[in-house]
C-alpha cells in the first residue's frame, strides 16, 4: 500500500505534490520521493522517512528551486516487498526512473504485482539491468524501458495486460502525467483539479490542503493522459474490467473523508461499528477506541447500544508511525507502550468496550486489554468492525503468509480467550461487512477474508 500523486499545471509543482503527499501519508510511511518535467529536463528527489522529514522546512526551499517544472509526480511508500534490508535500499524508492528510447520517465506504484520471474527474465535477456532482484515496480520500469515499440503509450499499453496483480500508477513523461488502475480497480485512484491544474492522487482527501476538488474516480481498467492542455486522453486499457475495490481501504487504509466508490470511508466505519453492537450486543459503562484505528467504529456502537462514548485510551502525538505499516524488523508489539497511554479516572471499576478496525498479528490488542486491566477497569469487551483475517495478501498488504495471521487456525472464541484475553471478543461477520460498505461482495475483493481473490492465486502461493 502506497500513497501516489501527479500534478501538471501552468505553475511549479513541487510544493503542490509535497503537500499533496502529507494527506497521503497514512498510505506509507517508510520514503517519500518526487520527480519533476520543466520542458527540458527530468528531475527528482527521495530518501526515506516521513514527507516532513525527506522535505523539511530546513531543506524544502532549495529543493523546491532543484524540482522546478509543471508536469509532476509523487509517492509515499509502504514497502511489501518482505524482505529485509532490501526496502532501506535507496534505488527502490519511488518514483522509479527508467529510459524509454533515450528519453527519461518516472513511475509511482501502488500495489503488488506477482508471478514476474518470466517478465523479470524477459527484460534481462533484452538488455535491462535490474537495480533490485526485489521489486515488482521495477519489472514495470524494464518492460516500458525495453519496448520496441516507438510511441510511449502504445509501449504502455502492451505492457499492462502482461502485469498480473494489483496496480495504481502515475507516470511522468516528458509533459505528461499518466494515470492507470487495474482491471478490478482494487487500489484506489481519482480525479481532481483547481483553477491552475489537473491531479490525480490515491485518494480525494489528498485535493484539500491544496484546494482543489475532487471530480471523479479512475474507473477500473482506465488509463487517462494529463497534460499542457488539461485532460488530453482516457480510455479502457483492459478487457472485461470490473470493480473489485478492496474492502481493508475501507476498514483501515484510507483517510475516513475520502471517497471510494461512490461513498466516503467514514460511512463504512460508522455503519460497520453499528452493526457489530448489533452482533455481538453487551453491557458496558462506557465505549472507547484504540487510537486511531478504532475510531468512528465507537461512535457506531454508541448509537447502536447506546452506550457513551469517552476518551479512555490516549496516543502519543510525537509518535506517528501506523504500528501496522512500521517496518518488520521493528517489535511491532513493543511500540504500543509507547504510543498508547490509559486515562485511569475513565476506566476505573467499570465495564469498558472498546473498539478496532481489524486484529491481524495480534501486536496492539492484547497490548491493550493488559493496560485497560491494569488501570483498574472491571470488565473489557472488544469489538472489531471486520471478519477475522484467515488469509494472507498478495495485492498490497503486508500479509503475505497464513502463519502470521492469529486468526489463521483458531476460532473466534479461541482468539478472544487465547491471544486477546478480554472479557469478550466480537467480530463483525462476512456479511455484515459487505453491508457497511453499501457495495455488493461482486464489487469487492475479500480474499484476505475468504481466501477467494479476483485473480488466480496458485495453492503454493496460498499456503506460504
Amino acid at each position: 500500500m502506497c500513497g501516489i500523486f501527479g500534478i501538471v499545471s501552468n505553475e511549479d509543482v513541487a510544493s503542490k505534490i509535497v503537500f499533496g503527499l502529507y494527506d497521503l501519508q497514512h498510505r506509507g510511511e517508510q520514503a517519500a520521493g518526487v520527480a519533476v518535467f520543466d520542458g527540458k529536463k527530468l528531475r527528482y528527489h527521495k530518501e526515506e522517512g516521513l514527507v516532513t522529514e525527506v522535505f523539511n522546512e530546513r531543506k524544502r526551499e532549495e529543493l523546491f528551486k532543484k524540482l522546478s517544472g509543471r508536469f509532476g509526480i509523487g509517492h509515499t511508500l509502504y514497502s511489501t516487498i518482505g524482505v529485509g534490508g532490501e526496502k532501506k535500499q535507496p534505488r527502490t524508492f519511488h518514483p522509479l526512473i527508467g529510459e524509454f528510447h533515450g528519453q527519461p520517465f518516472a513511475l509511482a506504484h501502488n500495489g503488488n504485482l506477482i508471478k514476474l520471474d518470466e517478465l523479470r527474465r524477459e527484460a534481462k535477456e533484452k538488455g535491462y539491468h535490474f537495480q533490485s532482484e526485489f521489486s515488482d515496480t521495477e519489472v514495470i520500469v524494464a518492460l516500458i524501458s525495453v519496448s520496441p515499440e516507438k510511441d510511449f503509450l502504445e509501449a504502455l499499453g502492451k505492457v499492462l495486460p502482461r502485469l498480473i496483480g494489483a496496480f495504481s500508477l502515475v507516470i511522468l513523461f516528458n509533459d505528461k502525467v499518466i494515470g492507470v488502475r487495474d482491471k478490478y480497480g482494487i487500489r484506489p485512484l481519482c480525479l481532481g483539479r483547481d483553477e491552475r491544474s489537473f491531479i490525480l492522487a490515491s485518494e480525494s482527501c489528498a485535493f484539500h490542503t491544496i484546494g482543489a476538488d475532487f471530480l471523479r474516480e479512475i474507473q477500473p481498467g482506465e488509463l487517462i493522459v494529463l497534460g499542457k492542455n488539461g485532460i488530453e486522453n482516457s480510455f479502457i486499457w483492459a478487457d472485461n474490467p470490473r470493480p473489485k475495490l478492496c474492502i481493508f481501504e475501507l476498514i483501515y487504509f484510507a483517510r475516513p473523508d475520502s471517497q471510494l466508490a461512490g461513498r466516503t470511508v467514514n460511512s463504512y466505519r460508522d455503519n460497520a461499528g453499528y452493526k457489530v453492537a448489533l452482533e455481538h450486543p453487551v453491557e458496558a459503562d462506557i465505549v472507547c477506541s484504540v487510537p486511531e484505528s478504532g475510531e468512528i467504529y465507537n461512535y457506531g456502537v454508541s448509537r447502536a447500544l447506546n452506550i457513551p462514548v469517552k476518551k479512555a485510551i490516549s496516543r502519543n502525538r510525537y509518535f506517528a508511525t501506523r504500528t501496522f505499516m512500521s517496518p518488520r524488523e521493528i517489535g511491532r508489539r513493543n511500540l504500543q507502550g509507547r504510543k498508547f497511554y490509559i486515562l485511569e479516572e475513565a476506566i476505573q471499576g467499570k465495564r469498558v468496550m472498546i473498539t478496532e478496525d481489524s486484529i491481524i498479528r495480534g501486536n496492539v490488542a492484547p497490548e491493550i486489554v493488559a493496560m485497560l486491566r491494569q488501570a483498574g477497569a472491571s470488565e473489557i469487551h472488544l469489538r472489531v468492525g471486520s471478519s477475522p483475517i484467515r488469509w494472507p495478501c498478495f495485492l498490497g498488504i503486508d500479509i503475505p503468509t497464513k502463519e502470521e495471521l492469529i486468526a489463521a487456525d483458531l476460532t473466534e472464541e479461541e482468539v478472544g480467550r487465547k491471544i486477546i484475553r478480554a472479557d469478550s471478543l466480537g467480530y463483525l461477520s462476512l456479511e455484515g461487512m459487505i453491508k457497511a460498505s453499501g457495495l455488493s461482495k461482486e464489487d469487492l475483493c475479500l480474499g484476505c477474508f475468504t481466501g477467494e481473490y479476483p485473480i488466480e492465486i496458485t495453492l503454493k502461493l496460498q499456503l506460504k
